[in-house]
């Protein structure tokens, strides 16, 4: 995808979860969690077209990658700022992706507790592109 893809993906799965976060978090845990996920690969890749690590608009980042070291390791550059931070914060949304979209409802704690790691992902990502410029 081209970045102004990524970047309307982006926008849009921050709708949702504003909107949902204000409707209920229990009974949204699932399109919570989904659009947490997802965003959070939207606000990576248009991370990583920023600095110019990916360049094709076929390259594309599936969120499955991120419970695996070693397709981490195969899929994606081999640095790049805060990268450890990241693929850690990337790798429990997706965990939590999981548990919260397939699994019974969890507790609120849990819900916050993802929001808590996009959150953190998104000042992390946004004060890095910041320092590129």
């Amino acid at each position: 995808m081209k970045i102004e893809e990524h970047e309307a993906a982006y926008q849009e799965h921050l709708k949702n979860i504003k909107r949902l976060v204000e409707e209920s978090l229990e009974e949204n845990q699932r399109n919570i969690a989904y659009n947490i996920s997802q965003g959070s690969v939207e606000l990576f890749s248009i991370f990583l077209h920023r600095l110019n690590l990916i360049h094709s608009s076929g390259d594309q980042i599936d969120h499955r990658i991120f419970k695996s070291k070693n397709l981490v390791e195969n899929k994606l550059p081999p640095d790049f700022p805060s990268k450890e931070k990241v693929l850690n914060l990337m790798k429990n949304i997706e965990i939590e992706r999981n548990a919260l979209c397939y699994g019974n409802r969890k507790p609120q704690k849990r819900i916050e507790a993802v929001i808590n790691h996009f959150h953190e992902l998104r000042k992390i990502i946004n004060g890095e592109l910041k320092n590129a410029h």
